[in-house]
């Protein structure tokens, strides 16, 4: 068991900029463009999302005591830098989620190179949320959602007869101990189906590839949570396909059909290229990247109403944090010798974590 764990963390990613430079040389101006809209398209529509449901302050509830040491370290002690510090955080982890669907709509849909396929949702997902969403009563639908075969895989591609399928994860800390035992869970329990449902769609298929993808980080940077999952497949009918040859790829023992591994940072963006030769496509993470920054750029060129948009969420909650100041007087005598005006405004936002209304 120890031996997969060091085999899995053994590369190691240095920066040259020279290599990274050789790798420009590889990507598609096109296909980056094609890329820079789709990913400024659905940005433009989602982005507001993030931000918008925020009204005023309750809806920026942050834990309190974290709110308080860190406003004591960072001096924030005016309503205008609290309320940027405040936003800025939720945004943060608003587009960490947001950002996380954006690579399943928009990053990996001009992929694989070449290709007269694309990555798609699979079609199965999609009829079971149909059906989810045509069942009538609460009950009926988590039934349906109880009983999905497809819930656990993002998107799906059939390219030269064998059929690639992953779950997105968006970086190296992201799986935790729970969803170690649940895509444990599914790949054991579901695999078989998910190949028996594939070839019932395409009977030319040879086997079916899946794969836990993380979209950035290294393979020694990652909480290992992801190798436990390929550790764990290891007593739930999967074997190591070829330790020395494909070390980390498991295959099952019952069929010999079905394939197991992950691909983190620059070898994910790679398999999606070209998930039968990921070493053919080693740039597509600069293309992500740069698709990204231009999409970015042409946005803020267009001027806008998402700056409109977060400077009025940032009046609102400038002012709603200038209505919580308390007067000293609110205080009993003795607190007054030790709390300042600073303290006393930090104070009054950690208090606002514990209210509804009137904030």
């Amino acid at each position: 068991m120890s031996d997969i764990y060091s085999i899995l963390k053994s590369p190691r990613h240095r920066f040259s900029a020279k290599e990274v430079g050789n790798l420009f040389n590889k990507v598609d101006e096109r296909r980056v463009r094609g890329l820079s809209e789709m990913i400024r398209e659905d940005i433009r529509e989602n982005l507001p999302k993030v931000y918008g449901r925020r009204k005023a302050l309750p809806d920026y509830r942050a834990n309190p005591y974290v709110l308080l040491a860190t406003a004591h370290v960072m001096e924030l002690g005016d309503p205008e830098r609290f309320a940027n510090f405040l936003f800025n955080s939720k945004l943060a982890m608003g587009l960490e989620t947001s950002f996380g669907k954006l690579v399943e709509r928009a990053f990996v849909g001009g992929y694989p190179c070449g290709a007269a396929v694309t990555w798609s949702d699979p079609p199965e997902k999609l009829a079971e949320f149909a059906a989810e969403k045509a069942a009538e009563g609460r009950a009926a639908k988590a039934a349906i959602r109880n009983g999905s075969i497809w819930r656990e895989i993002d998107k799906s591609v059939v390219f030269n007869k064998r059929r690639y399928l992953t779950s997105i994860k968006s970086g190296p800390n992201t799986i935790n101990d729970t969803q170690v035992q649940g895509m444990v869970d599914a790949i054991s329990q579901k695999h078989a189906r998910w190949w028996e449902q594939s070839q019932e769609s395409n009977e030319e298929l040879d086997g079916l590839d899946i794969v836990i993808g993380l979209t950035y980080g290294t393979e020694r940077t990652t909480n290992n949570k992801d190798n436990q999952i390929l550790a764990k497949l290891l007593d739930k009918g999967f074997r190591e396909e070829c330790s020395n040859t494909k070390p980390g790829v498991l295959i099952d023992s019952a069929s010999g059909k079905v394939r197991v591994y992950r691909r983190v940072g620059q070898s994910f963006w790679a398999w999606i290229g070209n998930p039968e030769n990921c070493d053919s496509e080693p740039q597509v993470f600069l293309e992500i990247l740069l698709a990204l920054s231009i999409a970015l750029g042409e946005l803020l060129k267009e001027g806008s109403t998402l700056e409109e948009g977060i400077n009025e969420r940032l009046d609102i909650l400038a002012n709603a944090l200038r209505r919580m100041k308390f007067s000293k007087d609110s205080l009993p005598n003795w607190a007054d010798r030790y709390v300042s005006d600073d303290q006393l405004f930090w104070f009054a936002t950690a208090v606002s974590a514990f209210y509804d209304e009137g904030i």
